[in-house]
């Protein structure tokens, strides 16, 4: 059942004044615990009016990421049941792992800081308080272990999509797991697993998107933040509720299509966001690095590069730069 907060809230309006009482009644609890979920929301940066006679009425969601928002994002999710929110953590992967035994169901897990954040190849995530989103999401799919290739091509069209579909910013996909915006990195997400038999029985996708933007961003050459490129287009404030309304509808929307249709299925859509096709790039694989040009990708995740003498490879796990 969601928590008294997050009940007061879906009743709250911008429209019009609801009293105490009323609340009270339709959610069957003292007009005190209205009032303390009031200034619990307040707390949590909603913008409640309150008038004697009147009411209560939402004049303005929170800008920020708190509980209530994270616990109301999912709850009219098909896919998530649960979600574990921290002020500040080691790394959201870490406290994933700690709970998958005890939650059958999938669940997110997000923090307003990691303190030991982490991408791919053990890379430093930086994640400094409030000024990104940072995410596990825990699925629980009964799959083969060579599908989680194409696993992380669905994942970062939800991604791009729910940031084009939040903020009307182009985004562009760098194989395999970052996001780009004007050729610069807003994002980027690092998938693990757990396997037995290679089987998939869960997989554990932590995500990283820099919203806001600080000294720690615009000090990274090739780093972005969602702020930084609103404000380069004259445009101002992040709907945070929007955005993260938009990217648990995208996860949901590609999850199902990964464990129900081919990548053949969205493999243009994948092309057509994607950043690196036709530009030399350094391949370092585990041990060779070389320079080629991605040309294609195959319907099992593979891409398809074409060295400097012509050579082609196929490349399953690289770390590739412009």
């Amino acid at each position: 059942m969601l928590k008294l907060d997050q009940r007061v809230l879906k009743l709250l309006n911008k429209e019009q004044f609801l009293s105490g009482q009323k609340i009270a009644d339709q959610l069957d609890v003292s007009r005190t615990a209205v009032w303390k979920a009031i200034q619990n929301l307040k707390r949590d940066g909603y913008n409640v009016e309150s008038v004697t006679n009147k009411g209560y009425m939402l004049t303005q969601t929170s800008d920020r990421l708190n509980e209530t928002l994270l616990s109301s994002m999912i709850s009219d999710s098909d896919l998530f049941t649960d979600i574990i929110y921290h002020e500040s953590v080691g790394s959201t992967q870490k406290v994933a792992f700690q709970n998958i035994t005890e939650k059958h169901q999938p669940f997110i897990v997000v923090s307003n800081e990691q303190t030991e954040g982490r991408g791919r190849f053990n890379r430093e995530w930086m994640s400094p308080k409030s000024s990104g989103l940072y995410m596990s999401a825990v699925l629980k799919p009964h799959i083969n272990l060579n599908e989680i290739i194409k696993f992380n091509l669905f994942i970062s069209l939800a991604i791009a999509q729910a940031i084009e579909k939040s903020f009307n910013l182009a985004a562009g996909i760098k194989w395999p797991n970052d996001i780009y915006i004007d050729n610069k990195k807003v994002c980027g997400f690092l998938t693990e697993v757990l396997s037995e038999n290679s089987m998939i029985q869960t997989i554990i996708c932590g995500i990283g998107i820099n919203l806001y933007e600080t000294d720690v961003v615009k000090e990274l050459e090739n780093a972005t933040s969602i702020e930084s490129e609103l404000l380069k287009n004259d445009r101002m404030g992040i709907d945070i509720e929007l955005f993260l309304k938009h990217l648990v509808q995208e996860i949901e929307h590609y999850y199902d299509l990964f464990l129900s249709a081919p990548f053949s299925a969205v493999k243009d859509d994948w092309i057509s966001k994607s950043i690196i096709f036709g530009h030399q790039m350094r391949i370092s694989e585990v041990n060779h690095t070389f320079i080629g040009k991605p040309v294609d990708i195959t319907d099992d995740g593979f891409l398809i590069v074409a060295d400097e003498s012509g050579e082609i490879h196929k490349i399953i796990s690289a770390d590739i730069e412009f």
